[in-house]
């Protein structure tokens, strides 16, 4: 009959000296039984030895296994021909003193189950019995979760593997037949120790669960099966960090971290979509070596239906404010013309990529107005141009703190500028006027003072520069941003040449683009995938050869300095005068010259000049006395 959940649940179990089975029926209100589901197995080797109440335990535990769905969280009664079974199983009766691990192992497993115990003779239990005594035939276990001769740690393996494509059996088989493995796995099969056998850690900690190795609580993968374990683990494209800590809960082999760190790299979706580098942060500007050689420039704004253009000297930290209505080039050419009649022409200009400072009109107003270099900013990465974007912030939130109007906006700024330029820089430590003028302006302060006092001008910061950021060379393949919505966020390109210590030219589908080192990230390509391990050896050999190098290097490099040293030390005395005592004559000048210590002949020999001083004459010159031809 169906199943019908209103009506009691009867589970019969009973086990025979070759099988078991189990009968799973309703109790109808007239007292009579119908059967639901009938079911039976040999068994296995490992049972055949069971004592007789172990087979009766092993029917029970099986049969509620395979009526799970039908007994879970619902009452039901059990019935057996076992007595002891009875108290053993039940789950609200505590287990004997005495009890094999096993035994203790199934009541466990019953007490997850809500169920009372019946006992019956074998006479009245006929069907279960039946079903016992004339098992179903089976050379194999069809599922292995059904087989109850696996322990807890086996049913945890096998329920870890199955959830991967991968299956336990596949496994198995792909380990017997791998020429390595599969001589760890005859080993542990004939009980042999495989410290002894010559395996060091990590392998000779492997174990054998199921005809699959296992190293602690993962699995250890055959060769021919690790890519599909990692295009399994890599299938939500979570990153390197995330896939790492999936694999080990499951799955190990030798080397598992650096082949997953090269499927994520290799992935082009993931280089596409992935974050920015991290940012370099202890590169510079070069800097200047006297005030208006360079000055960085950008416009901010609109402030009150206005525009300030910001030009900022990178010596002194200068800073110029320019209200202006327009930002075309010939207002920017206008506004510049201005400050170079005033303070000269810089040597280098600074700017973004902005329309007036690319224009053709602006670039030739730069050429005839004497400046040798413009430089300007990659896309997308004002912080090329850092000390005119902060100088842009500084100027905004000076207006906004002074509630400034249209009406004082002029006023504001000048009042903003003259404390600026005397207050003193974080960077230079000296006030901007004083690097940029060379004295501090005057302003009302200078009024409480009795005195002018000359302050002492500290020295010039000495850039310390270690360059530790990453580089590229030429022809090296990279992702850089593409800094177009309708395109990949980061796209692969090659680099024709290097512009700077930060900036590169990339050629992208026969175009060109200019990148920051902080846009750009390393590429490899597929090709690659496979040849990484090859490239590691031979980087290895390597490294001997260069260092070499690097030794041969250094002494050359050392040999050029003594000659450069040596050139030096002669062009200085071809410009120099003898120096001689005025108390010494030539003979005491020549004695001096013998008796001075022998040098060596790997130290640059000087010349000296052992000539007598010549002295001017003491005679009174007189005047020329000029004869006329005139008697």
């Amino acid at each position: 009959m169906p199943y019908d959940p209103s009506l009691p649940l009867l589970l019969a179990t009973d086990a025979s000296s070759t099988g078991i089975g189990a009968v799973l029926s309703h109790r109808l209100t007239n007292g009579n039984e119908r059967p639901i589901a009938y079911a039976s197995r040999t068994l296995s080797q490992a049972e055949l030895k069971y004592s007789p109440i172990d087979k009766e335990a092993l029917a029970i535990v099986w049969a509620t296994q395979r009526f799970f769905k039908y007994l879970y969280a619902r009452h039901w009664t059990l019935i057996t021909d076992n007595k002891p079974l009875a108290q053993i199983l039940h789950p609200g009766k505590s287990l004997p003193t005495l009890c094999i691990s096993r035994m203790a192992n199934y009541a466990d497993f019953m007490s997850n189950f809500d169920f009372d115990s019946i006992t019956k003779k074998s006479k009245e239990n006929s069907n279960a019995d039946y079903l016992s005594r004339l098992p179903i035939k089976a050379g194999v276990i069809k599922e292995v979760e059904d087989s109850s001769s696996l322990d807890e740690f086996d049913n945890f393996m096998i329920r870890q593997i199955k959830q991967l494509p991968v299956t336990a059996k596949g496994i198995s088989q792909e380990t017997r037949k791998d020429q390595h493995l599969g001589k760890i796995l005859q080993l542990l099969e004939n009980g042999q120790c495989l410290a002894k056998n010559g395996y060091k850690s990590p392998e000779c900690i492997y174990g054998l669960s199921y005809g699959c190795l296992t190293f602690e609580h993962r699995i250890v993968i055959p060769t021919k099966l690790r890519q599909t374990i990692l295009d399994e683990l890599h299938r939500a494209h979570l990153g390197v960090v995330k896939m790492k800590g999936i694999a080990r809960s499951f799955v190990y082999w030798p080397g598992i971290d650096k082949d997953i760190e090269n499927t994520g790299k290799a992935c082009e979706s993931c280089a596409k979509n992935a974050k920015l580098p991290p940012k370099c942060s202890d590169h510079y500007w070069e800097y200047p070596k006297t005030p208006w050689e360079r000055i960085h420039i950008d416009y901010a704004g609109p402030i009150h239906s206005m525009m300030l253009l910001i030009i900022t000297d990178a010596y002194s930290k200068w800073l110029e404010v320019k209200v202006t209505k327009t930002i075309t080039a010939g207002a920017t050419i206008a506004i510049l013309d201005e400050l170079f009649a005033t303070y000269g022409v810089p040597l280098m200009l600074v700017t973004d990529n902005g329309t007036n400072f690319t224009s053709k009109e602006f670039k030739n107003y730069l050429t005839s107005a004497g400046i040798r270099y413009h430089k300007l900013t990659a896309p997308y990465h004002p912080a090329t141009n850092g000390q005119a974007e902060r100088n842009v912030q500084i100027v905004k939130q000076a207006l906004k703190a002074m509630r400034t109007s249209s009406d004082t906006m002029r006023r504001d700024l000048n009042e903003f500028l003259q404390q600026y330029r005397n207050a003193p820089h974080c960077t230079t430590g000296e006030p901007p006027a004083k690097l940029f003028l060379g004295r501090k302006l005057r302003t009302r302060l200078d009024l409480i003072r009795p005195e002018n006092v000359t302050e002492k001008v500290s020295a010039k910061r000495v850039m310390n520069f270690n360059p530790s950021y990453r580089q590229f060379h030429s022809h090296d393949e990279v992702y850089f941003l593409s800094g177009n919505p309708r395109m990949d966020k980061w796209v692969q390109g090659k680099i024709t040449k290097r512009l700077g210590d930060l900036h590169y030219e990339i050629l992208y589908n026969g175009k060109l683009f200019k990148r920051h080192i902080n846009q750009m990230r390393g590429c490899i390509s597929q090709g690659a995938k496979g040849f990484i391990r090859e490239r590691e050896s031979k980087l290895l050999e390597y490294s001997s050869e260069d260092k070499d190098a690097v030794s041969g290097s250094s002494s050359d490099t050392v040999h050029r300095d003594i000659e450069s040293t040596t050139n030096e030390e002669d062009n200085d005395d071809i410009f120099s005068t003898p120096i001689t005592s005025p108390s010494l004559d030539h003979r005491d000048a020549l004695e001096q010259t013998q008796q001075a210590p022998q040098m060596d002949s790997s130290t640059p020999q000087v010349q000296v000049d052992t000539k007598p001083t010549l002295r001017r004459s003491s005679r009174i010159r007189q005047p020329r006395i000029i004869f006329s031809s005139s008697p």
